[in-house]
C-alpha cells in the first residue's frame, strides 16, 4: 500500500457555511410555506442533523458548521416575520 498525499489547504471559514446557511434557510422556509407539514419537519430534521453532525463530528469544521446553522436560523427567522 502506497500513502496518499493531501496537500494542505485552509479549513473552511463561518463565511462559506453562513452562505450555504442562508440557502437552506431559504429552502426550508419554501418548504414550510408550500409543502405538507410532515415533510417540511422532516427535512428540517435532516437538516438539523446534518448541522449536528458537522459541529460535534468535525472540530476542524466547527466554524462552518456555526455558520451553517447561523445563516439558516437567521434566514428562516426573516422570511417568518416577513411572512406573518
Amino acid at each position: 500500500m502506497h500513502d496518499l498525499n493531501v496537500p494542505d489547504h485552509p479549513r473552511p471559514g463561518w463565511l462559506p457555511g453562513a452562505a450555504l446557511g442562508v440557502a437552506a434557510g431559504l429552502l426550508l422556509s419554501w418548504i414550510w410555506w408550500y409543502g405538507a407539514p410532515d415533510v417540511a419537519l422532516a427535512v428540517t430534521l435532516v437538516f438539523a442533523g446534518l448541522v449536528a453532525a458537522v459541529i460535534a463530528g468535525a472540530p476542524h469544521w466547527r466554524l462552518f458548521g456555526t455558520g451553517l446553522l447561523a445563516g439558516a436560523l437567521v434566514t428562516g427567522g426573516a422570511v417568518a416575520l416577513l411572512a406573518g
